[in-house]
């Protein structure tokens, strides 16, 4: 609990505040947004679309949990698996980090859990996650090819085009990385001193040796991506915005690209980004627009730390329990 509190307090998550605050006043003046027009947008807002929304951004943490546990059991054959739920949990909490910290260390975070509670290795689990991001990165090309002729036509092309560029260009990045760890390998391993060789064959197993289940890793992460622009879909549904799936589908890959941007959550990057999309391409009024992103932030964003919040403490208790319950 002091160390969760440590965090909320810490510097860095005051100036996420504070950025928080800039963006909004950012938003306002930038798109020209009138605030009584948008707070009744969001009020006249239908409960049980919201509701469906939040059920369903929950559901994303289950099949990328499950598809995290197919990682480990492929690149850590020997460990004893994990479970789902487990696996959920820790992603759910690196989300949760991501959101309250800089510099998206909520990945080495969930890595590091998984180092303590399950005895394993802290390189080989990170290995995984960087699997892990290469299939989000081709399933997103894959995406946006398939509504890439939909937006042509709806007048989007230099946005839809610019995205598209910018995930292949991050596809072929880490597909030249995976290249690079296999090629250099075994030179590596002659070359590194013996305990760093070590870890690096741990991060190298991880990263290229959970492959294995490939149809199956691909199948869960299309149905996390898949759930997540339903989310998108019922926050505009709720809100009475007709955007047109193309479009939503669109927005949601724009909103998860530009979490990358090492600022908490991608704060700031994120909301002005798919404000600015949403307003251009959705022609929709500003108004509209920062109620689709606010409300869909709240879910995304707000909801996470909440509920992330309340995961880290009942785990927290837990592990104390247990500890005052062992003998010695």
């Amino acid at each position: 609990m002091d160390a969760l509190r440590r965090r909320l307090l810490s510097p860095p998550a005051l100036a996420s505040l504070a950025v928080a605050g800039g963006l909004l006043v950012f938003l306002v003046f930038r798109f020209d947004v009138d605030l009584p027009a948008t707070w009744q947008t969001i009020r006249s807002a239908h409960p049980g679309y919201l509701a469906a929304a939040v059920a369903v951004h929950y559901t994303t943490f289950m099949f990328r949990g499950a598809r995290w546990r197919l990682l480990l059991r492929s690149a850590l054959p020997g460990e004893k698996p994990a479970g789902v739920f487990y696996c959920s949990q820790l992603v759910l909490l690196g989300w949760f980090v991501n959101s309250i910290g800089w510099l998206r260390l909520g990945d080495a975070f969930r890595a590091y859990l998984y180092q303590e509670e399950r005895r394993s290795t802290f390189f080989g689990a990170i290995g995984t996650i960087l699997s892990e991001r290469v299939l989000d990165i081709l399933l997103i090309v894959a995406l946006l090819l398939v509504i890439a002729p939909f937006l042509l036509r709806d007048g989007g092309g230099a946005a839809a085009w610019g995205l598209l560029l910018t995930a292949g260009a991050l596809a072929a990045g880490m597909g030249l990385l995976l290249l690079a760890l296999r090629r250099a390998h075994g030179a590596l391993l002659r070359w590194l001193p013996g305990w760093l060789a070590e870890r690096y064959e741990r991060f190298h197993q991880g990263a290229t040796g959970s492959f294995g289940r490939w149809p199956l890793t691909t199948l869960l992460g299309l149905l996390a991506w898949l759930a997540e622009a339903l989310r998108m879909t019922l926050v505009a549904e709720a809100l009475g915005l007709d955007l047109g799936l193309p479009l939503l589908v669109f927005l949601t890959i724009a909103n998860s690209l530009l979490t990358l941007v090492p600022t908490p959550g991608g704060l700031g990057a994120v909301e002005s980004g798919v404000a600015g999309l949403a307003t251009q391409m959705g022609r929709l009024a500003a108004s509209s627009a920062a109620a689709l992103i606010l409300v869909d932030r709240a879910i995304t964003y707000l909801s996470v730390i909440g509920v992330g919040a309340g995961l880290f403490l009942l785990r927290h208790l837990a592990r104390r329990r247990a500890a005052a319950a062992s003998p010695g």
